[in-house]
């Protein structure tokens, strides 16, 4: 009989770059903007909405969130505040401030990271530039070359974002 492709099938989707097949779900990591200005760098669903741990910069306060996140931006379980200038950190527990200030290294142990997160303010925004010809040409260059090269189109010709997390590496992945 007919059967259409893909209908009936029981093979697990295909995973892409970035992504990470776990319990029947895909998981990416990315970059979500909202209009307020505010964006969550981490990891996200399908849809490209916050679904995991990450980090939820404010671009009003300059503070940032890390922690466990939903679509809707809730916070769920334990979690770090840093101020404006990344040098203090506060507790926070689903969401809310919750037991004072941290060390800044406990801080970074608590959610195992890397390194403190990137500084994002409105002041370290760059100011939008007008269309550039030349700048298009190169940008076209630049993947024209990876292209002919062979190499993953993935990777931006501006460089890769600082406000990306980078988690610690759990001993059994290594």
């Amino acid at each position: 009989g007919f059967r259409r492709q893909g209908i009936g099938r029981r093979d697990p989707p295909p995973v892409g770059a970035g992504a990470m097949a776990t319990s029947d779900k895909l998981e990416f990591t990315g970059t979500y903007c909202y209009a307020t200005g505010d964006m969550f760098c981490g990891t996200c669903d399908v849809t490209g909405k916050p679904a995991g741990r990450g980090i939820l910069y404010y671009l009003e306060s300059g503070e940032c969130d890390v922690g466990v996140f939903d679509g809707r931006l809730c916070q769920a379980g334990e979690g770090v505040r840093y101020s404006k200038d990344r040098d203090a950190a506060y507790r926070l527990m689903d969401g809310e401030l919750e037991g004072g200030s941290l060390d800044l290294e406990e801080s970074l142990r608590i959610m195992e990271l890397e390194e403190t997160p990137a500084v994002r303010t409105k002041d370290t925004i760059p100011a939008p530039t007008t269309f550039d010809p030349a700048r298009l040409k190169q940008t076209q260059a630049y993947y024209v070359y990876r292209q002919l090269a062979d190499l993953p189109m993935h990777e931006s010709a501006h460089g890769p974002s600082p406000f990306v997390p980078v988690w610690k590496k759990d001993e059994a992945e290594e």
